[in-house]
């Protein structure tokens, strides 16, 4: 008789904790996309004509949130990757690829 109890509580105990794991993962695991490692892919780009007073970080802190998922200084980054330049300096009349993410 003993042994019948010990073992359906060990049983019961047992199938509870296992509900509670089930739930808790259930409940507190971050959803997966397939998408969630290519967020900062590139898709695309754009060309853009720099005006007056345009700054690689006036246009990063514009396009940044149209354009990517990253911070300024990422997009930033991206930006002068893309377009190959060994400075920050940019032009008023010259062209600049603006990279695309979404």
């Amino acid at each position: 008789m003993k042994k019948s109890f010990l073992f359906r509580y060990a049983m019961v105990l047992g199938v509870s904790i296992l509900m509670f794991m089930s739930c808790f993962f259930l409940f507190f695991s971050s959803p997966v996309s397939a998408d969630s490692g290519r967020l900062h892919e590139m898709k695309g780009y754009e060309s853009v004509l720099i005006r007056d007073g345009d700054t690689l970080s006036s246009l990063a802190y514009s396009y940044a949130p149209v354009k990517s998922h990253m911070s300024e200084n990422e997009y930033l980054a991206a930006v002068i990757s893309l377009n190959n330049m060994s400075s920050e300096y940019i032009r008023a009349g010259e062209y600049l690829l603006i990279p695309d993410f979404l």
